[in-house]
């Protein structure tokens, strides 16, 4: 078994294409997509038609995907008291509901919304050892909020995946490429593949299990971030400028 693990892609085509060019060495037979999809760049249909076009492929649900679905989001929550701190704070809820209608619209117009609203919240398969391997977006809880990450407590991880059952975990959300034991439990992040912590490079990660284990690899590939950064210009994307800073580097996404 090698499963290829793909996460928070967020409509960057291009970061995914090359992590598709690097897997064609990796003997690859199945895969994971494990949410945050389309939401914060320039091709969220062509994402999800690249995906589909993959060998044994499995969806599930990010927070992200939710914003596209349902129209509410993390910053909608705590706006008045967050504005009061921050006037700045009503620009960026500005651009990202301009962000979440974009999106939704290029998905309606593509026949694809029903693809979005029929992912899980989480999947599952037994590991050629008879252990169980675990996939969710942050938590089995929750699609936001704290999740795996290099500096997740150990006592944390422990209680977000007691009583699953599984022995590995792997989940995205944070964006942080992760591989830990914590007690019994190894906890697994492929990192983001289209806003990754290191600007022009796209991560993502291949399991290898067989029944004497598993190893984990996790890639780093670079791409070409002005290519993005120039179609998302030239579709007219809403936030453009502040996804353009996250691109480059020039700020921290979702600071």
């Amino acid at each position: 078994m090698r499963l290829g693990v793909v996460s928070d892609i967020h409509g960057n085509l291009v970061a995914l294409q090359a992590v598709l060019a690097d897997a064609a060495s990796q003997d690859v037979d199945s895969w994971w997509a494990l949410g945050d999809l389309v939401l914060f760049g320039p091709r969220p249909v062509e994402v999800l038609e690249a995906l589909s076009d993959l060998c044994a492929i499995a969806y599930l649900s990010g927070n992200t995907d939710r914003y596209v679905l349902t129209g509410q989001h993390h910053l909608s929550e705590t706006l008045p008291a967050r504005i009061a701190e921050d006037p700045d704070m009503l620009g960026r809820l500005v651009g990202m509901a301009g962000a979440i209608g974009w999106t939704r619209g290029a998905l309606d117009q593509a026949g694809l919304v029903s693809t979005l609203a029929a992912l899980p919240a989480s999947l599952s398969t037994d590991l050629p050892d008879g252990r169980t391997l675990l996939g969710v977006h942050a938590t089995t809880t929750r699609d936001d909020g704290p999740g795996i990450s290099t500096s997740t407590p150990d006592g944390a991880l422990a209680e977000f995946f007691a009583d699953t059952g599984a022995s590995v975990v792997v989940g995205g959300h944070t964006h942080d490429p992760t591989d830990r034991i914590v007690g019994d439990l190894r906890v697994l992040n492929p990192g983001s593949v289209g806003l990754s912590q290191e600007p022009g490079f796209a991560r993502w990660l291949v399991l290898e299990a067989d029944g004497d284990g598993v190893r984990v690899d996790l890639r780093r590939v670079p791409y070409d971030v002005d290519v993005v950064v120039g179609d998302l210009y030239g579709r007219g994307y809403p936030n453009a400028a502040y996804l353009e800073a996250s691109l480059t580097g020039a700020r921290t996404f979702g600071s």
